[in-house]
């Protein structure tokens, strides 16, 4: 089966990228934003080599197409969009801005228009199987919960540009007639439950090193609402099911659900792993000066319900925080804070 990966230079789309080559013998084409194909083939060359050790990369089985998803037609003439689709047996969408404060154009060119490329682009497979779109559990939006899988477009108020688009993109997806269409949707995604290996030190570590600087005092937000974390190999490992294994229709959560700690029981794990006294959290407009510097990430600390979780039906649902948190830390103190960029190979297990 020959599948047509868009992300695989991110965080989630490469760490899909390496279960394909170890776990199947399929094919992967990499889509990936470039001039022209040796500059795609060299930005590929560059993602392996912090994700897999020297020499271990099978030789013809991944191969890197310049493709700009938020141009007309890709970017591409005609007959090499022919050639993408005449190949394509599986589609995997990953690729996504996932900046909370883009202009609401800008996010709707990358994450719906960057969608429905990929969905024209299957549609004119003759043999595609499935199709598959990472998008995130918070399309749910700032509203009570519980939220459920089942749910999309229920007149939620998005906190920001990039929940907007994702949902908008998932209308687009759950609009295209094609065969085996799912959609996975992540929480908060962390670095590795078994090494904390992560290029990208966003969202929940923000207030984690801010913390740990002694930084955050106090934090504006809710002491009682659920923080959903979920490590990338629980979601990698979903996602590489829903690409390679029996095909599958329906949205899926990958999430920790019921398991996920409140931001108080976050702020106290935290606080004994640095030995620090935990913050006191406030209510809005009491910390100007934090919600200022943190504003983007503020809302996820006042969410106000709880993921169901439907990892276990696609992988191993994923472990207490409490259980990896310090390998998170562990591993973050030795990249630096993101400062230091470490091969994904080098980090034990």
């Amino acid at each position: 089966m020959a599948i047509i990966l868009t992300g695989a230079t991110g965080f989630l789309g490469g760490e899909l990228l390496v279960r394909l080559l170890e776990h199947s013998d399929h094919e992967v084409i990499a889509l990936i934003r470039a001039p022209d194909d040796a500059a795609a083939a060299a930005r590929l060359d560059a993602t392996l080599a912090v994700l897999l050790p020297p020499g271990t990369v099978p030789d013809g089985r991944v191969r890197a197409v310049a493709a700009h998803l938020d141009q007309p037609g890709m970017g591409l003439p005609a007959s090499s969009r022919d050639a993408l689709a005449a190949d394509a047996q599986a589609v995997v969408h990953c690729a996504a801005s996932v900046s909370f404060s883009l202009p609401l154009d800008e996010a709707r060119t990358i994450n719906v228009g960057g969608t429905r490329a990929m969905l024209d682009l299957a549609a004119a497979a003759p043999d595609l199987e499935r199709f598959v779109h990472v998008s995130t559990a918070f399309v749910a939006g700032d509203r009570p919960g519980p939220y459920r899988a089942s749910e999309g477009d229920v007149g939620q108020r998005p906190r920001n540009t990039y929940e907007q688009t994702k949902l908008e993109a998932e209308s687009s997806v759950l609009g295209a007639e094609l065969r085996n269409t799912s959609i996975l949707r992540p929480s908060i995604v962390v670095g590795d439950s078994r090494t904390g290996w992560t290029p990208a030190f966003n969202v929940i570590y923000w207030p984690l090193r801010a913390f740990a600087r002694g930084l955050l005092p106090v934090v504006p937000g809710d002491p009682g609402a659920p923080v959903d974390v979920v490590p990338v190999d629980t979601v990698a490992d979903a996602l590489l099911a829903l690409a390679v294994g029996p095909p599958r229709s329906g949205t899926f959560h990958a999430v920790a659900g019921d398991a996920a700690p409140t931001a108080g029981r976050l702020s106290e794990l935290a606080a004994r792993l640095f030995n620090a006294t935990p913050p006191r959290f406030v209510g809005p407009g009491a910390a100007p000066e934090i919600e200022r510097r943190a504003g983007a990430f503020l809302p996820y600390f006042r969410v106000r319900g709880r993921f169901s979780s439907d990892a276990g039906a696609l992988a191993p649902a994923a472990p207490p925080l409490e259980r990896y948190l310090p390998t998170l830390l562990r591993y973050a103190d030795t990249a630096a804070w993101g400062r230091v960029a470490l091969p994904r190979w080098s980090s034990p297990a």
